[in-house]
């Protein structure tokens, strides 16, 4: 399971909600997909990570860093570079 998996789950448990209460506030018609989510098995489109934050009352900027940090960790490392050492890397 990535890290982004585990942080939904355990603040979804946090919050007492079901894997059903969070899908139906975040807009999502399955139940099933907030399972396969915290199961590792699925991943919430970066579009609705945001909403998801809200959901779950945490910072959406926090949360859209996890994910992308657990699904495209060099991707998210590049995005973590000060603006000045981009332009040496691209030299």
């Amino acid at each position: 399971m990535s890290e982004f998996s585990v942080f939904i789950r355990a603040r979804r448990q946090q919050l007492c909600k079901t894997q059903a209460d969070i899908a139906a506030e975040c807009g999502i018609s399955s139940p099933d997909f907030i399972s396969l989510v915290e199961a590792g098995r699925r991943r919430v489109k970066l579009e609705r990570v945001p909403r998801l934050a809200q959901v779950l009352g945490v910072d959406p900027t926090y949360l859209c860093r996890l994910a992308l940090s657990s699904w495209a960790p060099q991707f998210a490392a590049a995005l973590a570079l000060p603006p000045e050492e981009h332009h040496e890397a691209a030299a």
